[in-house]
């Protein structure tokens, strides 16, 4: 999943990652996330080392670094150079327990595998979904056990970055817009990333975290902000007010 939410800048030539590593050794956890970055992706004249990334990421994080921490759990999340573990990656993500199944079962659609009943409604709400654009991605996921998928897909393009997003499904013959009011999800490349399915349920449907997004009781936003949680009630997902020191279960 790669994605580390804040600004982190990578060293550019090999005497920036000497000068970086030489601080990480010391202890800087800015240092450090920049080190993992810089192998996670081979900047700065590094050789690409998963390995490497996931050990400094891992230092910053246990110091308490939120991007080193975001980076680490989509590493944890992909199964990239650590062994895929969804519990890791919740726990880093800030997010309750997942459900391992639905997410081990989500995976990644672009708007050619929609059924009719979804395109009709995505066109209805004046959602983009023209096949083949920049933003034809989003995940299947079946968040209520009933053996039919949930869609998280893109109905907005942005000009850089993730999409603007909407959660539609089957609520008994029609199909219906479970988004919370004014509170889409963010919508990256890969399955269910930054959709944390977990295990707890409401209204029949699984909750879910967001880590890429704040939940509304965090404001004034504490460093870091606690990840946005969604309940099901009455026909569609509404956003969890809680504080970050008492999580919801």
């Amino acid at each position: 999943m790669a994605m580390a939410f804040g600004q982190r800048i990578a060293p550019k030539n090999a005497e920036e990652l000497a000068s970086v590593r030489q601080r990480a050794e010391a202890g800087d956890v800015k240092a450090q996330a920049e080190l993992g970055l810089t192998y996670e992706y081979g900047f700065g004249g590094a050789q690409r080392n998963l390995s490497e990334a996931v050990k400094w990421y891992r230092r910053a994080a246990e110091q308490g670094d939120g991007d080193a921490k975001d980076s680490l759990a989509g590493m944890y999340f992909d199964g990239r150079g650590v062994e895929k573990n969804y519990s890791e990656a919740a726990r880093l993500y800030g997010c309750p327990k997942p459900n391992v199944k639905a997410l081990g079962s989500c995976h990644e659609i672009s708007y050619k595998d929609l059924p009719q009943g979804a395109l009709d409604l995505l066109t209805k709400m004046k959602c983009d979904v023209r096949a083949g654009e920049s933003y034809d991605y989003g995940s299947a996921v079946d968040l209520n056990g009933d053996g039919n998928y949930e869609y998280d897909v893109c109905c907005s393009s942005s000009p850089h970055g993730p999409c603007g997003g909407v959660v539609i499904g089957k609520i008994g013959a029609n199909w219906k817009d479970v988004t919370p009011n004014r509170d889409g999800p963010m919508v990256f490349t890969g399955a269910c990333q930054a959709f944390i399915v977990l295990d707890s349920r409401h209204g029949g449907f699984n909750d879910v975290c967001l880590p890429s997004q704040c939940s509304s009781a965090s404001w004034p936003s504490p460093k870091p902000c606690a990840p946005a949680i969604w309940n099901f009630e009455d026909g569609r997902y509404r956003s969890v007010v809680y504080s970050p020191n008492d999580p919801p279960k």
